[in-house]
């Protein structure tokens, strides 16, 4: 799929002719981003493919025929993505639903990325594993990773499944939903509550 890109080397993004949405996707290790990654480039789950096929700086995908850059990053590689929240429209944050104990690490996590990127007004939380039988409700991890309290961005989170694709591109419609196109670039949309999709969540209970 293309040579690699090494995230110890700067990375310059050129002017695109085909107007890209920029989405930062971050998560703590062990929360399946790379895995979501892959199923967002390849279609399908691959939770066997080398992790080097999508363990780089950035990935291009494509969604709805919306062209996308996403800049893939974890705690550990935080500050070696270059210009990633410098250029990023929204954020993705992945979170592992099956392990309740580390929600309170996702939440800290979490809020020290948006510290660092006022600029985003769009944010999509990824609850991953919800194909798991300790996934816990998407109430409760809501409250835990308190989203009540970001009041300055749009925000949704969804349960998904690295390894069956469920809930993936339906959370990845809500995000584009959340821009409309303006002299050739991705403009954010406003006026909208934070939320949680209750339905995505119902056949895993």
């Amino acid at each position: 799929m293309g040579g690699s890109l090494s995230c110890r080397r700067p990375l310059s993004v050129s002017p695109q002719s085909y107007p890209t949405l920029q989405l930062h996707v971050f998560g703590l290790a062990g929360s399946g981003k790379h895995s979501i990654v892959r199923f967002l480039k390849y279609g399908v789950p691959v939770l066997d493919a080398k992790r080097d096929d999508v363990e780089v700086d950035m990935q291009w995908i494509t969604h709805r025929k919306v062209r996308m850059l996403l800049w893939v990053s974890e705690h550990t590689a935080q500050k070696e993505v270059a210009n990633a929240t410098d250029v990023a429209r929204a954020l993705v944050c992945v979170v592992d639903g099956s392990d309740p104990d580390k929600l309170a690490a996702a939440r800290d996590y979490l809020f020290t990325q948006l510290q660092e990127t006022t600029g985003t007004p769009n944010l999509l939380i990824l609850l991953n594993k919800c194909d798991k039988h300790s996934f816990v409700f998407l109430e409760e991890a809501h409250d835990a990773l308190n989203l009540d309290q970001i009041r300055d961005r749009h925000v949704r989170i969804y349960a998904c499944s690295a390894a069956t694709g469920e809930g993936i591109r339906e959370a990845l419609d809500w995000l584009c939903s959340k821009f409309h196109l303006q002299n050739g670039i991705y403009v954010s949309r406003k006026g909208e509550q934070n939320s949680y999709q209750p339905h995505i969540f119902a056949d895993t209970m």
